[in-house]
């Protein structure tokens, strides 16, 4: 092994011991009567990406979104989603496995391209694996003060957004992937290498649109403050290529059915305040300050690159504070890499003892984060009946079918099975009226007649209703017979399925 790569591999042994020794904790050892649904953060979210790995997974490379109605047309493209279905094909039907070890290849980029900035930064060589340890570790003081009774967990942004590279890793391995590979292609640019970075930046469109938006403001911002006239007209025209990718991307936000999602204004209800933000990026941002040191001791290389980094930071922390669009708060993703390498870069000029200090000041949310992964909750570990009516579906299902259950059980139909669940994500389009729908269907004072008229307009291949005999509960025409019952030591489930029970034309 080369010196320089020593750092990049014990720190991304020591993320993924970290990540993993929590995933089997929890999936091995849940409370009695429940399941782990194999995510920490954004149930929901993480479901909807599966939905696309599904059918990934069937060999489609066109996709379509499982909130909105099967019969329209594909019409959506995603590589990550692609590559992790096609891993999850391999692993034996395996998304969830195969979307974990995704994540953990993608964490191992991430890290290999912040060893990359450390080194275009100035880093001497004997402090990156110090200056490493700040970038995955550090955080601001949300953490603490939730911990310390001061601020609710809803306010502490450094814990339940993904600004920081440790929480990506633990949160979401699709923040992980782009946020990689907007460091990845923002560093090509950097360096002169414009084919790669407009390579790679057109693939970061097609995982994470709001990255690409983000790469281009911050090398068009670069470009127009650092560049030469004639290296304008040159790094202009290679982020260029990234013009159409967004247009489809904003076109399908926009326009088509099931797609708002990605844009939806709920995101823009949960719009931190800058009080919150001053929290979770105001120590990273106050230590960015010392990059100053570096900058006045590198060459044009060097200020280049730091140059960049605080560019891409200053972007996205004013998406995120002006609010231009409902989606804004995306651009909280992964705000915090440029902070810390930045506060890296700047404190490995100083006393290396300075580096080991910065890690313990920064990483309170770190650490207070493995402590939240530790704990069960409702939206991690749901009842196991209700885990295991989507694992029964699975042999069920036909791509197409749709499900009628309530929201939660919606969401792991929509992402493990082939089926379309009637209710899953709060994002979907008509997600409030279907909502009231299925509360009614479920209510045990709602007359069958009024459960037979969502069952008649809806056509529902699978319900998911308790398995005793119907009586009249759907209606006296409805015709559901029971396919599948579902035990768990806290209920009982059963699935019943319409093509079962059709009757035979007289």
């Amino acid at each position: 092994m080369t010196r320089p790569a020593r750092p990049v591999l014990l720190v991304w042994l020591l993320l993924a011991a970290i990540l993993v020794s929590l995933l089997l904790r929890a999936w091995l050892a849940p409370p009695r009567g429940t399941a782990f649904v194999g995510t920490f953060y954004y149930v929901d979210d993480f479901f909807n990406y599966l939905g696309f790995v599904e059918q990934a997974q069937r060999g489609e490379l066109v996709f379509r979104s499982k909130l909105a109605p099967a019969s329209l047309p594909a019409t959506f493209v995603n590589l990550e989603w692609l590559l992790v279905g096609w891993l999850a094909a391999l692993l034996g039907d395996r998304p969830i496995l195969a979307y974990r070890l995704f994540g953990l290849l993608a964490v191992g980029g991430l890290v290999g391209s912040a060893h990359h900035w450390l080194a275009r930064c100035g880093v001497a060589g004997d402090r990156r694996l110090a200056a490493l340890l700040l970038v995955f570790g550090g955080g601001g003081v949300g953490g603490l003060s939730y911990a310390l009774g001061w601020l609710p967990g809803e306010h502490a942004l450094d814990l339940r957004t993904g600004a920081f590279p440790f929480v990506e890793a633990l949160a979401n391995p699709h923040f992980v992937a782009g946020t990689a590979l907007l460091a990845t292609a923002l560093a090509a640019f950097a360096a002169g290498r414009r084919g790669l970075g407009a390579a790679l930046g057109l693939a970061l469109a097609l995982v994470r649109p709001y990255d690409a938006a983000l790469l281009a403001a911050v090398e068009t911002g670069a470009t127009l403050l650092l560049g030469t006239r004639g290296e304008r007209v040159r790094r202009l025209s290679a982020l260029a290529c990234l013009a159409p990718a967004l247009a489809y991307q904003a076109w399908l936000v926009s326009a088509n059915p099931g797609f708002g999602a990605f844009a939806s204004p709920l995101y823009a209800a949960r719009a931190p305040s800058f009080p919150e933000l001053l929290i979770a990026l105001g120590p990273a941002t106050l230590a960015s300050l010392v990059a100053v040191t570096a900058w006045r001791a590198g060459d044009a290389a060097v200020r280049q690159h730091l140059s960049r980094l605080a560019l891409w930071a200053t972007a996205a922390a004013l998406v995120v504070l002006l609010r231009p669009v409902s989606f804004s708060t995306q651009f909280m993703v992964g705000v915090g890499l440029p902070l810390l390498l930045l506060a890296a870069a700047g404190l490995a000029s100083l006393d290396p003892r300075a580096l080991g200090a910065s890690v313990a000041l920064l990483g309170t949310s770190s650490v207070v984060v493995v402590w939240l992964c530790m704990i069960p909750g409702p939206r991690t570990h749901p009842p196991l009946q209700w885990w295991l009516v989507a694992q029964a579906l699975r042999r069920e299902c036909r791509p197409g079918d749709l499900v009628l259950a309530p929201a939660e059980i919606g969401l792991y139909v929509g992402g493990l099975t082939p089926c379309w669940p009637f209710l899953s994500h709060a994002a979907a389009p008509d997600y409030e009226a279907r909502a009231r729908d299925v509360a009614r269907f479920y209510d045990p004072r709602s007359a069958p007649a009024a459960r037979a008229e969502l069952l008649a307009r809806t056509e529902p291949r699978y319900v998911v209703w308790p398995p005793g005999p119907p009586g009249d509960s759907f209606g006296p025409d409805q015709p559901y017979e029971l396919a599948r019952v579902v035990h768990a030591p806290t209920g009982t489930l059963g699935i019943w399925s319409r093509e079962r029970g059709r009757r035979a034309p007289r």
